[in-house]
């Protein structure tokens, strides 16, 4: 039933009060409707504003994730540069020279005894003098070291205390062990 039905079936009720009493209804309706509208917006947007924070935190997470690593990373390179550090310090103690060899200046000799028993080859580097060469010969064949020993070259005596370069050695030259027994 429509409420003109309902106001025309009962003459007592006052029709004028029922009509501004529905039209107060009518805006209280329209009002709250648009009080919904405007709160579904508003939570439109604060959904939006949600995604966005939490697409934020994620990439904030992401990267503290990444300079965690990458602070790990600089952990393990620091740590090992104080090894690095560590360890030169020691073969400096030792006296041990840490820099780099030229590969043209390493060389092989070849010793060769009169008695034939010794064949052998030593690698050595230009710089050393004859005297080092021959300490490395005399580990491979310690008996050696007990007798007294020269060593010739294109028929001239080596001097022990010149470098290797020093006595014209080159790589692959031979040199002819004498010893006094």
């Amino acid at each position: 039933m429509n409420y003109k039905n309902f106001l025309s079936n009962n003459d007592n009720i006052d029709k004028k009060k029922l009509m501004d009493e529905l039209k107060k209804y009518k805006k209280e309706n329209e009002e709250m409707k648009n009080k919904i509208n405007l709160l579904t917006s508003e939570n439109m947007k604060l959904k939006n504003d949600l995604s966005n924070a939490n697409e934020i935190i994620s990439n904030f997470n992401r990267n503290n994730q990444q300079n965690n690593n990458i602070s790990h990373l600089n952990e393990i390179i620091n740590n090992k540069d104080i090894e690095i550090t560590n360890l030169k310090l020691q073969l400096k103690k030792r006296n041990i020279n840490v820099n780099m060899v030229n590969i043209d200046d390493i060389i092989v000799i070849q010793f060769i005894s009169t008695d034939q028993k010794i064949n052998c080859a030593i690698k050595t580097l230009k710089t050393d003098t004859f005297a080092e060469v021959e300490e490395k010969l005399y580990q491979k064949y310690p008996e050696y070291r007990e007798t007294n020993n020269n060593f010739i070259f294109k028929e001239k005596i080596i001097l022990r205390f010149k470098t290797v370069f020093e006595n014209n050695i080159q790589d692959g030259d031979k040199i002819q062990l004498l010893n006094d027994v």
